[in-house]
């Protein structure tokens, strides 16, 4: 059904309404014509406005039904240009509502962005707030750790047991390398993104709840970054994430980071002619002399050589200079 009406909208509809009006200019009936293109163009218009209102990543997808839109609102404009004016009453009556339903779509269009500016103007004042509870709480958080030297996770888990539904407690507090293994594995059960997110990032997070979040998510794309750099990542989803096609950006840079990386991957890192995925390997504690020279070889083909070639040369007296 709704392929059908997809068709219509994005294809048949708006081409069929074209070859019509063309048939019309050539025939010379061309009364109506120019306030149809009037509302097409207006209709067009506020549906590109009211789309580009919208952060969705998904939006686009609004345009494809913008022609349909602007190909009813045409005609029906046409239709009152032709009929609006007509001596029978219920015809020109007709016609007015027909204009009334043409001016509905560029309003509705536009009433829907505003209404997007409205909600997106909310959300940013919902998260500006979010951002300064989290910056408070983490001021909080630190405070409680200097004032509790060897207890900090006792104190800390105190804490926790006083804000369990306050992400803005919780994501700072669950950042922490304090945070206990079992509190964190309780929170990688938790619906909200932000906070899962948090325990995914950890790294003193058990290798069982990383898999758990990577196999149990909704969304687990969101997660693969935080995944690929967390060294208690098993190796069998570490594969996964080298061979997926990175939704959530550059993954190959995260796992230059990580060490436990399998070694084959690394070595393949090690061929990106990507700056970033090269410095990370550089970063890594897995490097050693053989993967050292992998890179050096790549660096020659990448941007940002000069930093590249200095961090080369000072590693290259560590690691193989027994060599």
């Amino acid at each position: 059904m709704w392929r059908s009406v997809l068709i219509v909208l994005f294809l048949i509809l708006p081409l069929a309404v074209a070859a019509a009006f063309l048939i019309l200019v050539f025939r010379g009936a061309r009364q109506g014509l120019l306030i149809a293109a009037l509302f097409f163009c207006i209709t067009i218009a506020a549906g590109y406005w009211s789309i580009a209102q919208s952060r969705s990543s998904t939006a686009g997808i609004g345009f494809l039904f913008l022609p349909g839109y602007g190909a009813i609102a045409a005609v029906l404009a046409w239709v009152f240009a032709r009929f609006g004016h007509d001596v029978n009453k219920r015809i020109s009556a007709a016609g007015w509502l027909c204009l009334l339903a043409s001016l509905a779509f560029p309003v509705a269009l536009i009433y829907g962005g505003i209404r997007l500016q409205q909600k997106n103007r909310a959300r940013d004042r919902e998260q500006a707030e979010n951002l300064r509870r989290i910056g408070q709480n983490t001021a909080t958080i630190r405070q409680l750790l200097r004032e509790n030297p060897g207890s900090e996770t006792a104190a800390l888990e105190t804490e926790i047991a006083k804000h369990p539904a306050d992400r803005t407690f919780l994501i700072p507090a669950l950042g922490t390398e304090f945070v206990s293994e079992a509190t964190l594995e309780r929170f990688s059960r938790s619906p909200d993104f932000g906070v899962v997110l948090e325990v995914a990032r950890n790294q003193r997070t058990p290798s069982a709840t990383l898999a758990w979040i990577y196999r149990s998510s909704s969304y687990p794309p969101l997660f693969f970054q935080a995944l690929a750099e967390n060294k208690n990542t098993n190796q069998e989803i570490l594969r996964k994430l080298y061979e997926h096609p990175e939704p959530q950006g550059p993954l190959g840079r995260s796992l230059s980071n990580n060490p436990s990386v399998p070694r084959d991957i690394l070595e393949k890192l090690a061929d990106s002619p990507d700056p970033y995925t090269l410095q990370g390997l550089l970063r890594n504690p897995a490097l050693d002399c053989p993967l050292l020279r992998k890179v050096q070889r790549s660096a020659a083909q990448a941007t940002r050589q000069d930093y590249l070639r200095s961090t080369i040369a000072t590693l290259e007296l560590r690691l193989c200079s027994a060599k």
